[in-house]
């Protein structure tokens, strides 16, 4: 029996940060300090420490088994949701400062909470512990966009709850036929089950209808522009960036060991979906005029594409799309902090006013106009790389779908080019109160982040490497 070892510390520590933080006593100002502080530091070293398992493991396929039966399955598909997910937090956590005005100490425990949530989901070795800590994170988001959310908090907060639960309905009576047919549960052995042809089509079908409503596809996505815009940033950045990228963790442990046959014969009629999904998230897109549902809409195009890469059933279009859920996470979580900035600043969510941003904040402006290039997928950032592994694929198995593949890529590029001439590079306003620029603080985080988005950027084979292994293993 295992007792301690340094995965189980790195998916507990944030759940005990998260009661530690509960106990910050003071006067409100010292409350709102030392809440923060002590989530930072939790999410950095929770970080720190996910990256040393990376570097320290040989095999990167270990399982830690403690002295309650309880199994921290640990592999290299794992590691990467692990890093994505403490990596992402740390940013989440810094934004509170800025857009949380009430309450700080409960939020800062929800989103430790929510963390050792995902965590616990993504190294669970066993099926149904893996779904109940997935769902589990469901409770803190929801209350993260109910209570600290704007106008419309309580209906969006449904909205998404009442969606999630869709997807769950589907994806649990097949859990609970899996965990039958092991006996244990546990991955490993489900990947020697041996279902019959209707089995595998009934399991197909509500493993899609499950990416469907929790990725989400069209035309299961209200919920997701909706959460974008009326819930706060640090919210933004754990649905976006983080929580909807689950849903592929969940089909590359579920669905490739166990339905290859059904895939093989459903794969053209998915590749068209998800292709049509991207196009129609572009096309909606270039109607908006606000920057947090520009995210929104920009995230169902790109989740389009990576649905493209898991359909395409080839080891370098699931390398594209696993590559893609990391880069789009980050880009995605860039954005959200900058375009949160500007609704800070300027107290308006529309690009139409202001304008002239780089004239009035050039280094705010900058930091915005490369997070819009960062989702662009403008190459050679790092989103670029996956986009260009999916779309090779697509293109090998459907030349059509490929070239709408590519115009929902064209119609995102024409929709940023108006949030561009307007917002960014146009004319100031006269008599305009001009906004403070990116404080310090702002600055710190902006390079630091960047820095190491860069440098995925120019050698992804920091991150291929990994990749690699969860593919082949």
């Amino acid at each position: 029996m295992m007792l301690f070892s340094l995965p189980s510390v790195v998916v507990f520590l944030p759940l005990l940060g998260a009661l530690f933080v509960l106990f910050v006593r003071g006067d409100d100002k010292v409350v709102f300090q030392n809440s923060r502080h002590v989530s930072l530091l939790i999410t950095v070293c929770t970080f720190v420490l996910s990256l040393s398992s990376v570097l320290w493991s040989k095999d990167m396929s270990d399982t830690y088994l403690m002295q309650s039966g309880w199994r921290i399955s640990v592999d290299a598909l794992s590691m990467i949701f692990v890093l994505l997910i403490s990596f992402l937090t740390i940013p989440a956590v810094c934004v509170v400062r800025r857009h949380i005005s009430f309450c700080v100490r409960e939020f800062c425990f929800l989103i430790l909470t929510a963390e050792s949530f995902m965590l616990l989901s993504v190294c669970s070795g066993n099926i149904l512990r893996f779904f109940v800590f997935w769902e589990a994170a469901v409770v803190p988001l929801f209350l993260m966009v109910a209570v600290w959310g704007v106008e419309k908090r309580i209906f969006t907060a449904y909205k998404f709850c009442f969606s999630d639960m869709l997807g769950s309905v589907f994806l649990l009576p097949v859990l609970f036929l899996l965990y039958q047919k092991t006996g244990t549960g546990s991955f490993a052995d489900m990947a020697k089950v041996h279902l019959s042809n209707m089995e595998e089509t009934v399991f197909l079908l509500c493993f899609v209808a499950t990416l469907a409503f929790k990725a989400p596809l069209f035309p299961f996505h209200a919920w997701l522009s909706d959460a974008q815009a009326e819930a706060p940033v640090p919210t933004g950045i754990l649905l976006c960036g983080i929580f909807s990228k689950l849903v592929f963790y969940a089909m590359l442990r579920l669905l490739f060991p166990l339905m290859q046959t059904s895939l093989e014969k459903a794969a053209p009629f998915l590749l068209a979906w998800a292709v049509f999904s991207a196009v129609y998230g572009a096309l909606i897109t270039l109607r908006q005029t606000e920057i947090k549902k520009i995210a929104g809409f920009t995230h169902l195009a790109q989740v389009g594409f990576l649905a493209a890469g898991l359909f395409c059933l080839t080891p370098n279009a699931l390398k594209g799309m696993l590559f893609l859920c990391v880069a789009q996470g980050m880009a995605f979580t860039a954005y959200l902090m900058t375009a949160g900035a500007l609704y800070e600043r300027f107290r308006s969510a529309g690009i139409r006013n202001p304008t002239g941003l780089m004239m009035m904040c050039p280094y705010l402006g900058a930091t915005f106009f490369l997070a819009c290039l960062a989702i662009l997928a403008m190459p050679p950032l790092m989103p670029f790389t996956g986009q260009l592994l999916i779309f090779d694929s697509v293109f090998i198995r459907s030349g059509t779908a490929a070239f709408f593949l590519l115009l929902s890529v064209v119609l995102l590029y024409a929709s940023f080019f108006k949030l561009f001439t307007r917002l960014l590079f146009g004319e100031p306003p006269e008599r305009t109160l001009v906004p403070a620029d990116m404080g310090w603080r702002e600055k710190i985080m902006a390079v630091l982040f960047g820095g190491i988005f860069l440098l995925i950027s120019v050698m992804p084979s920091l991150a291929f490497g990994l990749v690699q292994k969860a593919i082949v293993g």
